[in-house]
Order: C-alpha cells, then sequence, then structure tokens
C-alpha cells in the first residue's frame, strides 16, 4: 500500500490545489476509496475516452497496479484568478 493511500485510510481530510499561483483552485474535503466496480468501469471508460497518446492511440486505464481510486467529498472550494486575491470567491458544502 503506498504512503497516499495509508495517510488517506488513517485520515480522510484532504487538501487539492490545481493552479499555477495566478489562477488558482483550492478544495477542501474528505477522500473515500471507490472500490465498486460499476463505478469503476464508468470512470475507467471516461478516462480512456480522455486520455489517448498521440502517438500510438493507445488509451489510458484507471486500471494499473497497486493504485487507488478516489472520490472527493468537498467540504470547501476556493478559486481566484490573475494573482489577486480581490477576485476571491469560496463556495461551501454541507
Amino acid at each position: 500500500m503506498s504512503n497516499k493511500a495509508r495517510n488517506i485510510a488513517h485520515d480522510p481530510r484532504i487538501v487539492l490545489h490545481n493552479g499555477d499561483g495566478a489562477d488558482t483552485m483550492i478544495l477542501k474535503g474528505r477522500a473515500e476509496r471507490v472500490t465498486d466496480r460499476a463505478e469503476l468501469k464508468r470512470v475507467d471508460a471516461a478516462y480512456r475516452e480522455k486520455y489517448v497518446d498521440p502517438h500510438s492511440g493507445a488509451e489510458a486505464t484507471i486500471f494499473v497496479a497497486d493504485d487507488h481510486v478516489y472520490r472527493v467529498r468537498p467540504r470547501l472550494v476556493l478559486a481566484w484568478s490573475y494573482a489577486t486575491m480581490t477576485t476571491r470567491t469560496d463556495w461551501y458544502f454541507a
């Protein structure tokens, strides 16, 4: 089991950061491991459709040995653009 998987199993509270500092999005919430085979197949189909190797045409897959798939239940999302907090917006979820 990876360190990430062990850490999430111990404490599922997470913070995700996407962006480069100029156009930022931060999500705080809880991670849940997805184990339902039907749900994993739906996620894999969407992933394969989106991620294709431009050189070989090979489709990507989420089914990689020792990898896990997680669903994130957001509690708070913060976002701003153009490296200025004056455009910041916060969304809270119950």
